[in-house]
C-alpha cells in the first residue's frame, strides 16, 4: 500500500474514512486529479509561512466584515465566517459532466413551478400527487395563474451535492425559491485565490464574476424599461446571511432594502426614498415566499412587503425569483422527480439523489417498512439539511421500541406527511487544521443562473465541511466551515470581473440613485452614536486621568467631583460610589469605572455604546467603504487594546483602562478622517454628517452647563477640563499662553466659528447640510429644520463671552445656563423634525437601537 499522504514529516498520515469516497486521494492512496500540485504547495509550508497564510486569510475575512449569524440557545450573534485555507478541487472533464445535470436540474424546477401555478398537466396525467403540493407550507395559492416577466420563474439555483461512497455526485438539496450562498463563495474565492496566487494561476482556475454579471444582465434585460432599477430585498440585519445580501448587492450594483423601503402602489413597487417614492423594476428576493407579503400569506411577517403577491399577479416587476418556488425543494418532490424529468424532458436525471420514497405511495410505503434500517424518516416538506439542528429526520436504528411502533402507525396513517430517505455516507475533503490535514464530511452548493440564451452554471461554488470526525452535518448552523471551490480549466484563464467597467460607454452621472430613507435614518444615527460613543470615552478618561491626584485640585474637579457631575446624571457610576470618592475611599469608584468601560452587562456602559456604534454600521455596511468598515470594527472592537474580560471575572487595571481609552480615542479620529476626505458629498456624507454635528452640538451644550452654570471654587481645574474633553486645550494655550479664564473658554468652546469642536461651528455646518436637504414635498419646502438652526445661529452670533460669565450673587451663569438649555433645545428640535421630515418611511426598530440619552447627558428613555 503506498504511503498516506502528509503535510509536514511530523504531521500524522491523511487517512480518509473505509467505505466512503475522498476528494484528495483515491483508493489506492494517490492524489486525484488536480490536486497533486496543492499537496506539493502544502507540502513545501514550513510553520512560519502556514501560519502567516492562516492569519493572512483569517484578517482579511475578519476586516471585510465576513461573518453568519449562528442562531442558538444563546440568541443569533454573527460570528466571523470560517473559511479553510484548502479549496475543493474538481477538474475540468468532471465539472463538464456535473454542468449538464445541473443545467438539466435547474430547467426540471422552472417547468414543474411553470406547470403547478398554470395548467397543473402534471396533476391531471397523475404524475404528481396533489399533496405534494396542495399541503406543501409554501405553495402559494394566490398566485394561480399569475405569469412572471419572461414566463421565467428560477433565475437563480442551488443544488446541495456530494460524493456517494461509488464517487458519483448525488444531490442533497436544491433551492429554488431565495437560494443562499453565491456572495460568500466569491468572497471565499477572492481570499483563498490570493493565499495562493501563483497556484491560482498555474492551475488555470476558472473564474466566477462572468457569472454574476450573466445573472445581472438576464434579470435587468427582463424589464422592459431601457434603465431598469434594480433592488436587493434583504430580511435586515438579523438574518444569518445579512453579509451576503449587502455584498451582493454592492458587487452587483443594486440598492440593498428591507421589507419597509418598499411599497406597492397600483401593481407597482416603489421605493421609499427621501424625495418620496420611485418606481422599482427588479426585485433580487433574499426573503422566503412565504415572507414576502404579510397581506396574502404570513400575517405574522415583519420582512416582507404589503401587497408584492399583488404586484406579481400585475406583471409590472420582475421577482427575482417568482414567488413560490419553495415547493420543488422538498424531499417529497425529490421521491418524484425522475418521473417527472421523464414526462417534461422526456429524459432521465442526469444527477441523481439518494432514493426517497415517499410514503404516501402504497407501494413506497411497503418498500420503506420492509428494510427501515435502510432509511431515515424525515417530515415530506422538511427543507432544512439532513443532519442539521432542527430538522425532523428520525433513524429508525435511534428509536425505541416504543418509537418504532409509533412511527409505523403514522406512516399508516398519514403516509403522505412522511418520506422515506435512503442514508449513504457522504464523501470527505481535506481541511488544514493545525497544521495537519484531516479528513472531514464535505458537501459543495452549486449554483445556476438562467440567461436569456439558457441556463449558466457557476464555475465553483460554496464548499462546506462539518465541524469534527463526529458530526456529518455540513452547514454553517452547525458550526462547519466553509472551502473555496476550485473548478481546473483546460485553456488560459479569463480575467473579467465586475468590478472593473467593460463594453459600451456609460453615461457621466454625479449623483447615485435616491436611497431609501431607512438607509439615511441608520447613517443619521451612526453618526450620532460614534459621535456620543467618543464623548463618553473623553468622559471617562479625563476622570480616569484625576484618580488620585486630588492635590492642590478643587474639589469639584476631583475624580470624586466630575463623576458625581459628568457620570452620575449619564447612570455611569453611582451617587454612592462619587460620594464614597469624595471622602478618600475611591475602590468603589474605581470598580464602576473599570465596569463602565469594560462590561458588556451595564445597560448604559461604553460597550453597550460601541455595540450600538457597530450594529448601526452593519446595517448600512453596502453604503461605507471597506476602509471605513475596517476603522469602525477596529474602534468598536478594540481590537489590538488591552480589554480585561470583566464579565469572566478578570481584574482590570486603571493603567490598562487608561491605554484602551487612548487607543479609542485614536481610532475615533481616524474613523472621523475617513469620513471627511474619503466619502463623496452626496446622501450618505450628509446624514452622517448630520448626526455627528447634532450629537456634539448638544453634548458640548450639556458638557458646559454641568460644569460652568454652577461654579464651585477655583475654576482653573474645571476649565482645563472643558479643554481637554472639547481637544482644544493646545489652541487655548496659543491663543491665551495658559491664562485660564471663563470668558475665554466659553467664547472658544461655544462662540467660536473656526473652533471645529465650538457649538458655533456645528451650528454653522449645520446650515450648510440642511440647505442640501431635499425638498421634494410641502413637508420638507417648509424648511423647519432651516428656521430652527438660523435661528440657533443668529443667538450665537449676538452673544458676548464676558456677559456670559458673569455670576449673580449666587454663583450661578444665569445667562450661559439659558443659552446652553436653548442649544440642547434646539438640537433636540433638529433631530426631530429631521426624522420626522425625511425618516417617516423608515422601520420604527433601528437596527443600533440600544437605551440611550433623549437629552444629551440628561434622562434616559
Amino acid at each position: 500500500m503506498p504511503e498516506p499522504a502528509t503535510l509536514a514529516a511530523p504531521a500524522p498520515a491523511y487517512r480518509p474514512e473505509a467505505g466512503r469516497y475522498d476528494a484528495l486521494l483515491d483508493a489506492a492512496g494517490r492524489p486525484r486529479a488536480g490536486w497533486a500540485p496543492l499537496l506539493k504547495e502544502l507540502t513545501a509550508l514550513d510553520a512560519t509561512e502556514h501560519a502567516r497564510r492562516v492569519t493572512a486569510a483569517r484578517r482579511l475575512v475578519r476586516e471585510n466584515g465576513v461573518t453568519y449569524n449562528v442562531y442558538d440557545e444563546a440568541g443569533g450573534e454573527a460570528r466571523p465566517w470560517e473559511l479553510d485555507l484548502v479549496p475543493y478541487i474538481i477538474d475540468a472533464r468532471e465539472w463538464a459532466r456535473l454542468e449538464a445535470g445541473l443545467i438539466q436540474r435547474a430547467r426540471l424546477a422552472d417547468a414543474i413551478l411553470a406547470d403547478v401555478y398554470g395548467p397543473r398537466r402534471l396533476h391531471a396525467l397523475g404524475l404528481l400527487p396533489p399533496h405534494l403540493v396542495e399541503g406543501h407550507p409554501q405553495f402559494l395559492r394566490p398566485l394561480m395563474g399569475a405569469t412572471p416577466p419572461g414566463g421565467v420563474r428560477v433565475h437563480l439555483y442551488a443544488v446541495d451535492l456530494a460524493r456517494a461512497p461509488d464517487g458519483r455526485w448525488m444531490v442533497l438539496a436544491e433551492r429554488a425559491d431565495a437560494p443562499a450562498g453565491a456572495g460568500y463563495a466569491l468572497e471565499n474565492r477572492i481570499v483563498i485565490s490570493q493565499a495562493f496566487p501563483e497556484l491560482f494561476r498555474d492551475l488555470k482556475v476558472r473564474r466566477v464574476a462572468q457569472f454574476f454579471s450573466a445573472f445581472r444582465e438576464a434579470v435587468l434585460g427582463l424589464s422592459p424599461q431601457a434603465q431598469p432599477r434594480g433592488v436587493l430585498l434583504s430580511p435586515g440585519p438579523y438574518n444569518e446571511a445579512y453579509f451576503e445580501h449587502a455584498y451582493l448587492a454592492r458587487y452587483l450594483g443594486l440598492a440593498l432594502v428591507e421589507g419597509d423601503d418598499l411599497a406597492v402602489r397600483e401593481g407597482g413597487v416603489f421605493l421609499k426614498t427621501l424625495a418620496g417614492l420611485e418606481p422599482i423594476d427588479v426585485i433580487v428576493r433574499r426573503v422566503d415566499s412565504d415572507f414576502a407579503d404579510p397581506i396574502e400569506f404570513r400575517s405574522d411577517s415583519q420582512l416582507g412587503v404589503p401587497g408584492l403577491a399583488e404586484a406579481a399577479r400585475a406583471g409590472k416587476v420582475v421577482i427575482a425569483n417568482a414567488l413560490g418556488g419553495g415547493l420543488v425543494g422538498s424531499p417529497g418532490m425529490a421521491a418524484v422527480l425522475p418521473t417527472l424529468c421523464r414526462a417534461l424532458f422526456g429524459e432521465e436525471l442526469l444527477l441523481s439523489a439518494e432514493t426517497a420514497l415517499w410514503c404516501g405511495n402504497p407501494t413506497h410505503r411497503r418498500a420503506a417498512l420492509g428494510e427501515p434500517e435502510r432509511y431515515v424518516f424525515r417530515d415530506a416538506f422538511d427543507t432544512r439539511p439532513l443532519y442539521a439542528k432542527g430538522s425532523t429526520a428520525r433513524f429508525w436504528r435511534d428509536l425505541s421500541e416504543a418509537g418504532r411502533d409509533r412511527l409505523v402507525d403514522l406512516l399508516h396513517r398519514r403516509g403522505a406527511t412522511l418520506v422515506a430517505q435512503e442514508v449513504l455516507p457522504l464523501g470527505t475533503a481535506p481541511i488544514l487544521e493545525e497544521g495537519r490535514l484531516r479528513p472531514r464530511t464535505a458537501a459543495l452548493r452549486a449554483f445556476v443562473a438562467w440567461t436569456p440564451q439558457g441556463y449558466v452554471v457557476m464555475p465553483g461554488g460554496l464548499t462546506r465541511v462539518a465541524p469534527d470526525d463526529e458530526n456529518r452535518a455540513v452547514t454553517m448552523q452547525s458550526g462547519g466551515a466553509s472551502k473555496d471551490t476550485w473548478v481546473l480549466g483546460e485553456g488560459p484563464a479569463d480575467d473579467f470581473s465586475l468590478l472593473r467597467q467593460v463594453g459600451e460607454s456609460l453615461p457621466i452621472r454625479r449623483q447615485a440613485d435616491e436611497a431609501p430613507s431607512r438607509a439615511m435614518d441608520n447613517l443619521f444615527w451612526l453618526g450620532r452614536y460614534t459621535e456620543r460613543a467618543e464623548q463618553l470615552v473623553r468622559l471617562l478618561r479625563a476622570v480616569l486621568r484625576r484618580l488620585g491626584d486630588d492635590v492642590n485640585i478643587s474639589a469639584s474637579a476631583t475624580a470624586a467631583g466630575l463623576a458625581r457631575r459628568l457620570l452620575v446624571p449619564q447612570a455611569q457610576v453611582s451617587e454612592t460610589a462619587a460620594a464614597e470618592a469624595a471622602s478618600a475611599d475611591v475602590t468603589r469608584l474605581v470598580d464602576e469605572l473599570m465596569a463602565a468601560i469594560f462590561s458588556r452587562r451595564r445597560s448604559f456602559g461604553l460597550q453597550r455604546l460601541l455595540g450600538s456604534v457597530q450594529r448601526t454600521g452593519w446595517a448600512v455596511r453596502d453604503r461605507l467603504s471597506l476602509d471605513t468598515w475596517r476603522s469602525i470594527l477596529s474602534f468598536t472592537s478594540g481590537e489590538g487594546l488591552p480589554q480585561p474580560d470583566l464579565d469572566g471575572g478578570q481584574e482590570p487595571d486603571p493603567v490598562d483602562a487608561q491605554s484602551y481609552l487612548d487607543g479609542l480615542i485614536r481610532r475615533t479620529a481616524a474613523l472621523s478622517g475617513l469620513a471627511a476626505e474619503n466619502t463623496t458629498r452626496g446622501r450618505n456624507y450628509l446624514f452622517l454628517e448630520l448626526g455627528r454635528r447634532v450629537e456634539r452640538a448638544g453634548n458640548l451644550a450639556w458638557l458646559l452647563r454641568q460644569v460652568l452654570v454652577a461654579a464651585e471654587g477655583d475654576e482653573v481645574p474645571e476649565l482645563q477640563l472643558l479643554l481637554e474633553v472639547a481637544d482644544s486645550g493646545m489652541t487655548y494655550r496659543y491663543r491665551y499662553f495658559g491664562v485660564f479664564q471663563p470668558a475665554p473658554v466659553i467664547d472658544l468652546l461655544l462662540l467660536d466659528e473656526a473652533n471645529p469642536r465650538s457649538v458655533a461651528f456645528q451650528v454653522e455646518t449645520l446650515q450648510a447640510h440642511v440647505a442640501q436637504l431635499p425638498r421634494s414635498n410641502m413637508t420638507q419646502a417648509r424648511g423647519q429644520d432651516r428656521k430652527i438652526v438660523a435661528q440657533l445661529l443668529q443667538r450665537l452670533a449676538n452673544a458676548d463671552p464676558v456677559r456670559l460669565a458673569r455670576q449673580d450673587a449666587g454663583g450661578r451663569r444665569e445667562q450661559l445656563a439659558e443659552l446652553l438649555q436653548l442649544v440642547q433645545d434646539s438640537t433636540m428640535r433638529l433631530s426631530d423634525v429631521i426624522t420626522q421630515t425625511y425618516f417617516r418611511h423608515s422601520t420604527s426598530r433601528r437596527a443600533g437601537s440600544a437605551p440611550r440619552l433623549d437629552a444629551f447627558g440628561g434622562q434616559f428613555a
